[in-house]
């Protein structure tokens, strides 16, 4: 398919926030009744664990049992669109726990998709259907995007800064980066720390993105909380004041943040953060907008970029 059309097909929408929430309980679905009601439910605890493999773990058995207690709007089908279903999913959260089953956090970030090149004979308007189909299924925050859009050149090499550049253009947090690998797809994900492939069909980027993001911020919500300071220079105005704040409370691993003291061109804050300090700095290796200081290994200095 002629790199054009991929121009042609791709989503242009006003920037949005790094960050999103997550709506768990908003499902579509085919049909109504009980049945209806249970893969309602299947959407939703593959949203909230972060695991595709939820739907056919036994220790959720009770919840696909009990579904219909969870229901709380039903929108029936109409005009040729599928049934609307609204759950209870702080509900849902709550019978996880006791379950003893781990809830991914349900703000989360805002991954910019992008296609370079494409395997022969792909349809970009499928390929655009399966990746927002799939990130919908997975609770992953999409926003499409042509590669000029973007700032890049369709079937070139994309690097790493020009990804995470391109992402924070668009308001997101993260880059990933599709191309053709023969008749297959490889997908980067850049989170500001690492460059991750997958390998696979059109949807193998959505899937790996979700299981790594999902992955790695439960692991570190499970750290132990402590208190920890970082100072962020290249705060210069109340509108940077408070999106920093907003980009550190965005952060899984933070539970609290706020701000301490005015330095000059930075400020300070205080945070409750899982890991501490340590985890605190892993948290912000995924944040390409705060960068770290060189030569402050040490102690937590990060610079603001807008």
């Amino acid at each position: 398919m002629a790199a054009a059309l991929w121009v042609l097909v791709a989503t242009f929408a006003a920037v949005l926030p790094a960050s999103q929430v997550v709506a768990i309980g908003e499902v579509e679905v085919e049909g109504t009744g009980d049945a209806a009601f249970q893969e309602a439910m299947r959407i939703a605890l593959v949203r909230l664990s972060g695991r595709r493999s939820a739907t056919d773990d036994p220790v959720f058995e009770p919840l696909f049992r009990e579904a219909r207690r969870y229901v709380q709007i039903v929108r029936p089908p109409s005009n040729g669109s599928a049934a609307r279903i609204t759950l209870d999913a702080v509900a849902i959260e709550r019978a996880m726990q006791g379950l003893g089953q781990p809830v991914w956090s349900r703000e989360r970030p805002l991954v910019l998709g992008v296609v370079t090149t494409a395997p022969s004979g792909a349809d970009p308007v499928q390929v655009r259907a399966s990746l927002e189909r799939a990130s919908n299924e997975r609770g992953l925050p999409l926003r499409l995007a042509a590669a000029a859009s973007a700032g890049l050149v369709a079937g070139r090499a994309v690097t790493a800064e020009a990804a995470l550049d391109a992402a924070r253009r668009s308001g997101a947090e993260m880059a990933l980066i599709g191309e053709a690998d023969g008749a297959d797809w490889q997908w980067t994900l850049f989170d500001g720390s690492a460059a991750t492939v997958f390998h696979g069909g059109s949807t193998a980027g959505i899937e790996g993105a979700a299981d790594a993001l999902a992955l790695n911020s439960l692991a570190t919500v499970a750290q132990p909380v402590a208190e920890t300071e970082v100072r962020i220079g290249g705060v210069l105005t109340l509108k940077d004041y408070a999106e920093v704040r907003r980009m550190l409370t965005a952060l899984p691993a933070v539970k609290s943040a706020e701000l301490v003291a005015a330095e000059g061109d930075g400020a300070l804050y205080r945070l409750e953060v899982a890991g501490g300090a340590a985890g605190l700095a892993e948290a912000l290796a995924t944040q390409p907008r705060l960068r770290r200081e060189p030569g402050r290994e040490s102690s937590l200095r990060y610079r603001y970029g807008r």
